[in-house]
Formats: C-alpha cells, sequence, structure tokens
C-alpha cells in the first residue's frame, strides 16, 4: 500500500498550463463571480432533480434553528481570517444561514455524485453508502476500546450523526460522540437536525484550538475538512489532534483522494467551476498529508480508497 501522494491534479496546479489558465480566468473577478453563480445553479438544479427539496428544506431548517444561534455561539471563540473566505459559492463563506441551510442538501448531492450512473439510487442510500465505506476503512485501526469521540469540522452534522449511528449499531454502546465547528449557525442546524439529543456535544471552536482538555478523546474524526484549509492550519489541526487523543487514539482524515482518476480526469470547465468555490483547494493538493501527519508524530498510518473519488487517512496517537 502506497501512502505518499501523487503531484496535484494538473487543473489545480498553477505550475501546469492548466492550472495557470484556470487561475487566470478566476482572477478576474467579474467572471469568477458568474463562475460562484452557475455553481450554485448547478448544484441546486442537480439535486432537486434527483429528489433533494433543497429550497423547501432550507426554509425548514432556518425557521427552526435561528433561535438556537446564541445558545451555539462561544463568545471566547476566535474566528481565524482565512475562515472569512468565499466558499461554495457563498460570499459570506460558511458564516451565513444560506450556507449552513443548505449544507444537508448539498452533502446529500455529494453522495449521489459518487454513484451518478445509479440513477434510482436515492440521496437517503448514496449518504449510507458512502459513510458505511468511509467507517469501515476506520475500524482496522480501532484496536482499543472507544468511549470518547469528537468529531471536527462537523458543519451540520451530518457525518457526526452517521458515525454516532455506525459506532451503534457495531457495539460501541457507551462512546459520547461530540461535533465541533467554527460557524455557530451550522451548529444550530446541527442542533435541529440531532432532536433526538444523540450527540453528546456541540462545540463552538476552531479545529487547531479548541480548548478541550487533552487526551480525552479515543477518535478523531474530520470528515471533508482538510481542502477547506490553508495548509498551515490542516498541520495545527493535526497538532491539535495529537494532544486531544489519549495513547492508543486514532484519528480518520477523510476527503477527496489525490490519486483518484476521477478527480485527476476531471473536465476543465467543471474543475474551473469547482475550484471557483474552493479557495484552498491547491493547498489541500499540494500538500502530503500523509507525510504530515508522520511529521505531527502520528504512527501506524493506513491509506483506503473508500469510493473511487474518496480516501481515508487512519493514523494513531502512540
Amino acid at each position: 500500500m502506497r501512502l505518499s501522494q501523487s503531484t496535484p491534479p494538473n487543473w489545480v496546479d498553477d505550475r501546469t498550463a492548466l492550472g495557470r489558465l484556470i487561475a487566470a480566468v478566476l482572477a478576474v473577478e467579474p467572471l469568477r463571480q458568474l463562475l460562484f453563480l452557475q455553481a450554485r445553479r448547478m448544484m441546486i438544479r442537480t439535486a432537486e432533480t434527483r429528489g433533494i427539496p433543497w429550497r423547501q428544506r432550507r426554509e425548514e431548517l432556518r425557521l427552526q434553528a435561528e433561535p438556537l444561534l446564541q445558545a451555539c455561539t462561544n463568545p471566547a471563540t476566535q474566528i481565524p481570517a482565512y475562515y472569512h473566505a468565499r466558499f461554495h459559492a457563498y460570499q459570506q463563506g460558511n458564516l451565513c444561514w444560506l450556507a449552513a441551510c443548505e449544507t444537508e442538501q448539498a452533502t446529500d448531492s455529494v453522495a449521489l455524485r459518487v454513484w451518478k450512473q445509479e440513477k434510482q439510487l436515492t440521496p437517503e442510500a448514496a449518504q449510507a453508502r458512502m459513510r458505511e465505506a468511509i467507517y469501515a476503512a476506520i475500524a482496522p485501526s480501532l484496536n482499543a476500546p472507544v468511549h470518547q469521540v469528537l468529531d471536527i469540522g462537523c458543519s451540520v452534522g451530518v457525518g457526526t450523526l452517521a458515525l454516532t449511528g455506525w459506532l451503534e449499531r457495531h457495539g460501541y454502546g457507551a462512546v459520547q460522540v461530540s461535533g465541533l465547528d467554527l460557524s455557530p449557525q451550522m451548529l444550530a442546524v446541527a442542533r435541529v437536525r440531532d432532536a433526538g439529543g444523540r450527540v453528546h456535544a456541540w462545540h463552538h471552536a476552531a479545529a487547531e484550538a479548541t480548548g478541550l482538555a487533552a487526551a480525552s478523546f479515543d477518535l478523531i474524526t474530520a470528515q471533508f475538512l482538510c481542502h477547506e484549509l490553508p495548509a498551515s492550519a490542516t498541520r495545527a489541526v493535526l497538532a491539535e489532534a495529537l494532544r486531544l487523543l489519549r495513547p492508543g487514539g486514532v484519528l480518520a482524515l477523510v476527503d477527496q483522494d489525490p490519486d483518484a482518476e476521477a478527480i485527476r480526469a476531471m473536465p476543465a470547465p467543471l474543475a474551473t467551476l469547482l475550484k471557483s468555490t474552493e479557495p484552498y483547494l491547491e493547498d489541500y493538493f499540494r500538500l502530503d498529508l500523509p507525510a504530515a501527519l508522520s511529521e505531527a508524530g502520528f504512527v501506524g498510518l493506513r491509506r483506503v480508497a473508500s469510493d473511487h473519488r474518496h480516501r481515508v487517512l487512519v493514523a494513531t496517537r502512540p
């Protein structure tokens, strides 16, 4: 099993001709704004075509989540400058209601795109299949009891709740799962979605400076977080995860696979749309995450392709 990764895909790397062309297009602000708008329209159209009630669900979630905002906000939390960037076709990034109330639908749409040829696949079934493969990849590293789990960059809790259900189904009955995110709007929606109170706690904090007690978790997951971070922040998150894990504790990183053919061969128009909504994508693809995990002090690294677009990196605190 090869752990190191290859060079970044040519469409994301501004050292290549195609990468430079895409970077030049995105440097023209009117074009970037147009691509932002186009990316958003495409997301909504694709989702609703596949049975995801994008706009209806957005209004339902906002109505329920807005009253929870104050309870989800930690005034002591410092928002890093990088987090104010434009993400996912939202001018305010993740710090707005529009982003928070559309994330569930966008996440289901991502799952459907993994198996886009299976037209009869429902959003719920696609999401369940994607998460099951992720957690099955983590399972072989869980060699010690798992009682406390932290999902960092939890967003609206789609992965947090899926992980909770997986642990319950696989015999981890006494486990307490918590979620952590920088967006109080996202956390408010997460609490709405967690109507049964299955998640132990929702923390408003930065993943690289959680303020949580050292050596207090057996498992930490970061599900689709690293591609939204500059490389310096990713390294800081790894250091914080090492601090938070007990000896023998496990860190699992789930994200796009830089070596997947589906990623590397992405058509230029689609790649341009994607890059217009992901400000740190080049940082993600240039960073050798397996090497960064080793440099942070993790051991026992495993790399598993959970599907043809995503990988899981699993490592242990010695």
